[in-house]
Parts: C-alpha cells; sequence; structure tokens
C-alpha cells in the first residue's frame, strides 16, 4: 500500500508527521511523495491563517485528482475547526481533529467515503493528559530531531484560533522527555529542537508543577544530543531566573525566536498579549547580552483591527532598534470565533501591502548585517543537504544557512567546523577546518 502525507504548518505538527511516518514504515506501508498516485494520502493541516486553510482545501484537491479512488485523510487543526465544512465540501473520506490524530492509525481502519467520511472530531480543549507520539529514532534521512514536549495554549490572544484547535495547555512528563532525548542521541542525532505551542508554559500543568528551566537542568545530566534548540518563547517567560539557567548550558543553540506582534503599546493592549513594548525590548536586550552572536527572531502581525500609521510606525522604530536578526511578518487574518475577528478599523488593500514589504525589507537588512558579523568567524554547521557532489548546505548554531565545500566523507547530521569567507544570496559561504 502506498501512502502519502504532506505537513503545513509548525514544527509540533512536522514532529507528529514523523511519528505518523515511522508508524507507517513499521506497518509495511511504502511512503511516497505526496505528488505521486497513492493509495492514501494525508495531509496534517494548518488554520492559523486563512492562506493556511486554504492550502490544506488546495492539497485535498490535489489528491483527489491524482486517484480519485484513494482514501484522503485530514487531520490536525484545520478538520479540528472547519471539519464540517470540509465534509460538506467532499475534500475527504477521513476527518481527524486534534486528539484523534494521536490515534491516526485506528481511525484511518474505519470506513469512510466522501459522501459519508469518517468524523472524529471531539472538543479539543477537554481535560486530559498530553498523548506522547514517541519516536524510535530519525524519521528517514532527517538531520535533525524535533520533540514535542508541550501542546496547547490558554493565552487566547484576540486573533489567534489556536487555543480553540489545540486545546488546553499540556506537557510531556519529564522523564518521557528524556527518553526520547536519549533516544535521538543513540541514533546518532546531532541536533534535537525542543517544541511546543507555548512552549515556557511546559510543567505548569503537571503534579507537581515545574517549569522550562527545571527541565532544561534534567536534560543537563542526561544523554542528549550535542545541541538541543528551542523554539519560540514567549517574553515574558524569559526571566531572571530562566536566563541565568540558559546562560550555563553550553549546549543550548544560541537561537531564540521571541514573539512581539506589534511594537505598539495600545494594538498590543488590544491583541492581549501580556506584556508591553518596554519590556518585550529589555527580554530581547537581556538575551543579546547573555549571548552574543545569538539569532534573536521575531513574529510581527501587521494591519491588525484599529493599527494607523502611528502605531505601525512605532512598530518599525522598535524593529529598528533591537538586535534582532530576521522577522516573520505575517498581514493580519481574520479566524472566524477569535475576538479580532469582529473588530472594526481592520487595515486592507495597498496599506498592508506597504506596511508587510516594509517591514519585510527591514528584517532582509538586518538579516543581511547579522550575517555579515560572521565573516572571518569559525560556524558549527549541521549538515543538512547535498547542494551538488562535495557541495554541502547546512545551518549554523545561530540560525544561519551556511554552504561550503567538503571533499571528505560527510553526510546529513553531521557537525562541520567552517571558517566563513562570504555572503551571498543564498547564505553564508565558507571553507571546513582541517
Amino acid at each position: 500500500m502506498r501512502v502519502a502525507l504532506e505537513t503545513l504548518g509548525c514544527k509540533v505538527n512536522q514532529y507528529e508527521s514523523a511519528a505518523f511516518l515511522e508508524r507507517f514504515a513499521e506497518e509495511g506501508l511504502q511512503v511516497v511523495p505526496f505528488s505521486q498516485r497513492a493509495d492514501l494520502y494525508v495531509v496534517h493541516s494548518c488554520t492559523v491563517t486563512n492562506k493556511a486553510a486554504y492550502q490544506t482545501r488546495q492539497l485535498l484537491r490535489r489528491a483527489l485528482r491524482t486517484n480519485p479512488q484513494a482514501r484522503i485523510a485530514v487531520v490536525g487543526c484545520d478538520a479540528q475547526i472547519h471539519g464540517d465544512q470540509l465534509a460538506r465540501e467532499r475534500l475527504a473520506t477521513h476527518i481527524i481533529g486534534t486528539r484523534e490524530k494521536c490515534q491516526l492509525h485506528k481511525w484511518l481502519l474505519q470506513e469512510g467515503t466522501l459522501d459519508a467520511p469518517c468524523y472524529a472530531v471531539s472538543d479539543a480543549r477537554r481535560d486530559g493528559p498530553l498523548e506522547p507520539l514517541p519516536l524510535k529514532g530519525l524519521p528517514g534521512d532527517r538531520s535533525r530531531a524535533f520533540l514535542k514536549i508541550q501542546d496547547g495554549c490558554d493565552a487566547f490572544c484576540a486573533y489567534c484560533i489556536v487555543p480553540f484547535s489545540r486545546g488546553r495547555s499540556r506537557s510531556l512528563e519529564a522523564d518521557a522527555a528524556i527518553q526520547q532525548l536519549e533516544g535521538f542521541a543513540l541514533s546518532g542525532c546531532n541536533e534535537a529542537v525542543l517544541t511546543g505551542i507555548h512552549l515556557g508554559q511546559w510543567g505548569l500543568d503537571l503534579c507537581p508543577k515545574t517549569t522550562l528551566a527545571h527541565l532544561l537542568m534534567r536534560i543537563d545530566k542526561a544523554r542528549r544530543p550535542a545541541r538541543i534548540r528551542l523554539s519560540s518563547l514567549e517574553s515574558k517567560e524569559v526571566d531572571d531566573d530562566f536566563l541565568k539557567v540558559l546562560g550555563a548550558l553550553s549546549w543550548i543553540c544560541p537561537h531564540f525566536h521571541i514573539p512581539m506582534q506589534s511594537g505598539d503599546a495600545e494594538i498590543l493592549a488590544a491583541m492581549g498579549r501580556p506584556y508591553g513594548p518596554e519590556a518585550y525590548a529589555e527580554t530581547v536586550l537581556a538575551l543579546h547580552r547573555l549571548f552574543p552572536r545569538a539569532a534573536l527572531g521575531a513574529d510581527v502581525i501587521v494591519g491588525f483591527p484599529g493599527e494607523t500609521d502611528r502605531h505601525f510606525a512605532h512598530t518599525v522604530r522598535l524593529v529598528e532598534a533591537l538586535p534582532l536578526t530576521y522577522l516573520h511578518v505575517f498581514p493580519y487574518s481574520p479566524r472566524p470565533g477569535t475576538r479580532a475577528a469582529t473588530m472594526q478599523g481592520r487595515t486592507v488593500g495597498k496599506t498592508l501591502k506597504d506596511r508587510t514589504r516594509i517591514l519585510r525589507d527591514v528584517g532582509r537588512r538586518k538579516k543581511r548585517l547579522f550575517q555579515e558579523r560572521f565573516v572571518g568567524s569559525v560556524l558549527e554547521v549541521l549538515v543538512e543537504t547535498s547542494v551538488e557532489p562535495g557541495l554541502w548546505s547546512g545551518t549554523s548554531e545561530n540560525y544561519l544557512t551556511v554552504i561550503f565545500q567538503e571533499t571528505r566523507p560527510t553526510a546529513p547530521g553531521d557537525l562541520v567546523s567552517v571558517r566563513i569567507q562570504r555572503v551571498t544570496d543564498t547564505g553564508l559561504w565558507g571553507t571546513p577546518l582541517d
């Protein structure tokens, strides 16, 4: 049986998809590219923006065109939020929600058609622990591993559908997380990414309560991959105690993504974000002082209801002033069911496009300046892909793309020390040390 899986959205989805693929392989299924004819197509969906929901439907329609007789499953966030609509549109034979996808293989055994799909969607916010999806090894030839240690969110920011699609905040027990990291290390993994929907909330739902800082201290005493990267962290959760722990861990990658969303106090309050511009700036500056070579990224939403030219100017000014090294800029996308969806004063049309372009230009400029800082320096590069025979591409500990020539035997997942020679549009170019 041939199966194809396509993943949209966040790193948490990527981790879950790796677990699905491992289970498919254990069952003897042949995994093929999504563009090929398959007996089963799985779309691991995202619904955080209108674009993500649209991409989900594009993939489902593509699968239907490729093999109209195939079983077609849409799983995860878009199935959770728009399952009824997907059923009405006859786009899938199996519609599997956020909670149910942890037993994906059980639901795929159920009968389903386009006219009468197998529909497994329950309340994502009901009580219950985080159901683990353990991985026995690295999926395929992936050079790094993702480990989901937290899921769900209780913040209910005005613009965000995630608390409804992912459910309440839930944490993986520390012992299970450490056991999985030890397994990655035994598989030869050199880098793991600790990921979650609201990573900084890890441990607060466990009994007894604990913290992400405590988990990192336990990981420090265990067998683990050579380096560990943290996914997104909220600025309010990067306090002095957390910074103290980070500074003592040599294996933490100097790369921190701290969502900003806006640089204006009024807009942040309307969004329901629990900080102001000054507090956000202090968090970023504290990280920069502790890790002067670190990549520091931010998400920014442009065109939130009520955003004026003055508000936007405050955001640009804050981004320019801080040592941020890259930006993820998103035009505001109203999600039905969120508080912001009914707010007045959305920015649209040319103004929205112009503001998005301005911030993305600032982000590109700051990224280039960050890259230029490391010409002549040595970076530790995780090898990821072969560009051509003898030419490799990878990612440095501080989240820079590095391309280098290597005549010695090299494989994805290796760590190579590379001296940077120049900056190009495709990334940094360098030479491996002897």
